[in-house]
């Protein structure tokens, strides 16, 4: 179960000028033969879409989140040495900022907006050398891909217990700039989680993750709670999860939410929800539970990485996919994100 533990986090997706309304990067779309696809592993190792190693990140002791900008990739985790700071094409950068506390630093997110490289170190958001607390913090739990910056306007998703209903169930948490509130839930709802945002426009924001125990999308503060193909009533016991959004996009005017669902037997099953619809991402490989880790989309294209596990014989399989097609199987590494250059 290990590896499969592993390849559950979840991540959002990175801005490109396209038809898929992202505002990063500047670069022109690449033609399909021009691409690389890149993905980090939990220990700093990063492969390309051939399967191929790229990339072993100095000193890492976790890799957290890939981004691009243009033909630049970035990485935020964390150093053996105990910087905080990124690593910018393989290269590490520490970044000069005078924490008031000693705490241990933990990157849960990084964005770019120009020059800027932004990282979220709980509870405190980094701004190349400068410190933003995020306000009211005590509590709080950030997502995996937690932080999305657009046009300079920065975001940062989690859940946490409400303020004014600290009755013990998480509420879903979004902070604008550093100010935090509590997105809407359905009246009756008791508990909800943000596990992915992605942010386009500067003031535009899509956001993921569950509302009792079923998947749900927020656009623009707006929520909605996704169908599943297995209901609650064929499931039993309430304590089991239904789905869970971890991944969105936008492209095309499609909403794309990546996550998984359970079916009648209690395994997870990686899901894409396209507009709400749901559609099953199984490779055929014989498998326990699989899940649908990252999309990310470029120009018209959609790209989304699924991790499958077998609990008889602890493998785990990576596979890329795009626009629904199966591309690359990866076998046992454990992937926290992908992007394209």
């Amino acid at each position: 179960m290990r590896y499969f533990v592993y390849a559950l986090l979840a991540i959002c997706a990175v801005a490109s000028l396209s038809s898929c309304e992202h505002d990063e990067p500047v670069n022109p779309i690449k033609p399909l033969e021009e691409r690389t696809v890149l993905l980090v592993t939990s220990s700093g190792e990063i492969y390309d879409q051939n399967g191929d190693l790229v990339q072993q990140l100095p000193n890492c002791t976790f890799a957290a989140e890939i981004i691009s900008d243009g033909d630049d990739y970035f990485v935020s985790g964390v150093q053996s040495k105990g910087r905080v700071g990124y690593w910018k094409n393989g290269k590490w950068n520490t970044l000069h900022v005078d924490f008031i506390d000693d705490v241990d630093h933990w990157t849960y997110g990084i964005g770019k907006w120009d020059y800027y490289i932004y990282l979220l170190d709980i509870p405190n958001v980094l701004k190349n050398s400068g410190i933003f607390p995020l306000e009211n913090n005590q509590n709080f739990v950030p997502a995996s891909h937690a932080l999305s910056v657009s046009e300079g306007k920065c975001y940062v998703i989690g859940y946490g217990f409400s303020d004014v209903n600290p009755d013990g169930h998480y509420q879903p948490v979004l902070y604008t700039n550093y100010k935090k509130e509590y997105l809407p839930m359905p009246e009756g709802a008791v508990t909800g989680e943000c596990h992915a945002i992605y942010t386009y426009d500067r003031d535009h924001t899509i956001i993921g993750g569950m509302i009792d125990a079923m998947p749900a999308v927020w656009v623009d503060k707006q929520y909605e709670v996704y169908p599943v193909t297995y209901p609650r009533e064929t499931l039993g016991a309430n304590e089991y999860l239904i789905g869970r959004v971890e991944s969105v996009t936008k492209c095309n005017g499609h909403i794309y939410a990546a996550g998984f669902e359970y079916d009648y037997d209690k395994n997870i099953i990686a899901t894409l929800w396209t507009d709400g619809v749901p559609t099953h991402y199984v490779s055929g490989w014989e498998c326990s539970n699989s899940q649908a880790i990252e999309i990310y989309s470029y120009g018209d294209d959609v790209y989304m990485i699924t991790s499958e596990y077998n609990n008889e014989t602890d493998e785990l399989r990576v596979h890329l996919w795009m626009n629904g097609q199966l591309v690359k199987t990866y076998d046992n590494i454990q992937v926290t994100g992908f992007t394209v250059l």
